[in-house]
């Protein structure tokens, strides 16, 4: 079934070369798009709907299995349920992190637990999408004659795959990769825990005593 989906899902990402503004250009993962194939930014309103193939990308995921409870743990890293993610989805947030952060020091399952958290906030479309992009993440190995998923992939394997999907000549490929990696390096830095690379000093109520006082506004009408 998940080859299955993944050839269906190869072939709607084969599309996309015929879609109206599809640049075939590489986009560098480090490196400035031309503003004609960059994707659309990630929101709350949704981000892979956007791209050409994104509803198709979104159709099929929902098909793709869900993975067998001995393969995916049930519960994040702190012990806590998890709230938006299935224990795949939340597998793979921790393997694109584990790939992605290179001497940040910053916990895979903390950037995980992080995304988990705020998609069970910022609600739909947002979830469906990122839900969407992780599942795709899983089973894309697949699209390259890959014999394991990639939450099971090696870390350097890992950035492989992140990296090809990064300067894919398709859209939704790269939309997919730059909503994923904004994710974990959005959370990641968050994390008080770089502040030491960041040089940042922490926001005003930490290093302020700032005075609160009462405010009498009258009677409000």
């Amino acid at each position: 079934m998940a080859l299955q989906s993944a050839v269906l899902l190869n072939s709607r990402i084969m599309s996309d070369r015929d879609q109206p503004g599809s640049d075939s250009r590489s986009a560098s993962p480090s490196g400035a798009t031309p503003p004609s194939s960059r994707p659309s930014p990630v929101s709350r309103r949704g981000f892979l709907r956007g791209v050409a193939g994104g509803t198709a990308a979104v159709a099929v995921a929902s098909v793709l299995p869900a993975g067998c409870a001995p393969d995916y743990a049930e519960r994040r890293s702190d012990g806590d349920a998890l709230r938006a993610l299935t224990p795949k989805e939340y597998a793979v947030a921790r393997a694109a992190a584990e790939a992605l952060l290179v001497d940040v020091p910053v916990s895979p399952d903390t950037v995980a637990a992080a995304i988990d958290a705020e998609l069970a906030i910022a609600g739909e479309p947002m979830r469906t999408d990122m839900k969407t992009v992780l599942s795709l993440m899983e089973h894309g190995p697949l699209l390259s004659f890959r014999r394991k998923r990639f939450s099971a992939l090696s870390p350097a394997a890992r950035r492989v795959v992140l990296d090809d999907w990064a300067t894919s000549r398709f859209n939704l490929r790269r939309a997919a990769f730059q909503a994923l990696k904004g994710f974990v390096i959005f959370y990641a830095y968050s994390d008080e825990a770089t502040r030491t690379l960041t040089g940042f000093d922490g926001p005003w109520p930490e290093r302020f005593a700032l005075p609160v006082y009462d405010v009498d506004y009258g009677e409000i009408a």
